[in-house]
């Protein structure tokens, strides 16, 4: 799974600006809603004004004024001598052609068509890419989407609304309470496939009523099948289940809240996991790397704490000691 975040976004355009300055440029147009977001950025990049698809259809005046002062720029949209229409990514090239298509033909301007990220076979679709990115892939600001959200299972807790606090956790009246009148974190746009909880089976019509009242739909609800929250630490299944459902289910997303259980989950399923919690993407590939890193980091950290202790002692001590710390080459 190739996954870009917001952060990943910004790094990426910034590297790839050199491909559009001093080209001529002087309007950027944002095909909505996922080409918004990195036609603003080019745009401030290049110090020229941003508008969205239907404005410069429409014709309208230009509004911001990213440009210096002194620098002349075009009043109205058709004004502009060459326009970049951006989009995020292109797969197949129907977004970009039907955004053309909807460009009337009395207009003026000379227009160019750009894609942060390009399919090796959309590439062709595109004037101009800035990266080429195979699917399976994810972005994260389309991950509530109901094309990723049918598609998916999706944690509850830290995901849809809040966690409970320890005195709301208390697997009584405090947490009926809880699951009654929860905060709403993400508002998803679409029919999720599958939610999976840790949620106790016992707390399911507290659970439906309140996914009822906030208007969140879903093909199906997994909860935890145990007495108590004591049994569920006890047996410690809160990754196993999410986990194992993950695995043997068809679905090809895991929306998770915490770090620790995406992690486990990742492992278990052989999927990929996003987690909320820092905005990344889990999978079987990413845990073996994380786990030679902090492997490499250690060893780091060994050396520097060696030479450390080296330092403050007698020469011939330490003389004797960097002959013992020297690695074994036989």
């Amino acid at each position: 799974m190739n996954y870009k975040s917001y952060g990943d976004l910004s790094e990426d355009i910034a590297a790839s600006l050199f491909k559009v300055h001093g080209k001529g440029y002087d309007l950027v147009v944002g095909i909505p809603r996922s080409g918004m977001i990195p036609a603003s950025m080019i745009a401030l990049g290049l110090h020229i004004d941003v508008v969205g698809l239907p404005e410069f259809i429409a014709n309208r005046p230009l509004k911001t004024r990213l440009r210096r002062k002194a620098e002349s720029g075009p009043g109205v949209a058709w004004d502009a001598k060459k326009v970049l229409l951006v989009d995020d990514s292109v797969i197949t090239g129907k977004t970009a052609q039907e955004a053309r298509d909807a460009i009337p033909d009395n207009c003026p301007c000379l227009i160019d068509t750009l894609a942060i990220y390009a399919d090796p076979d959309g590439k062709q679709y595109v004037d101009i890419h800035f990266y080429t990115l195979e699917s399976p892939r994810a972005f994260q600001w389309n991950l509530f989407t109901p094309a990723m959200l049918s598609r998916a299972c999706v944690d509850i807790d830290g995901v849809l609304c809040v966690d409970p606090t320890a005195y709301q956790n208390d697997d009584g009246a405090q947490y009926i309470a809880f699951l009654k009148n929860a905060e709403l974190l993400f508002l998803p746009a679409g029919r999720i496939g599958c939610l999976v909880t840790n949620r106790l089976e016992k707390y399911r019509r507290q659970t439906e009523t309140w996914l009822k009242q906030q208007g969140i739909e879903y093909e199906r609800l997994v909860m935890l099948d145990l007495p108590s929250k004591a049994e569920r630490q006890r047996q410690g299944v809160h990754s196993t289940h999410k986990g194992l459902f993950y695995k043997n289910s068809d679905y090809t997303f895991f929306i998770e809240s915490g770090a620790s259980q995406a992690t486990s989950i990742a492992k278990i399923s052989g999927k990929a996991v996003y987690c909320c919690e820092d905005n990344r993407v889990y999978t079987t590939a990413s845990n073996t790397s994380a786990k030679k890193e902090q492997h490499g980091y250690t060893k780091r950290l060994l050396r520097a704490a060696k030479r450390r202790i080296a330092s403050g002692l007698p020469r011939p001590l330490k003389t004797a000691l960097k002959e013992r710390w020297k690695p074994n080459k036989a």
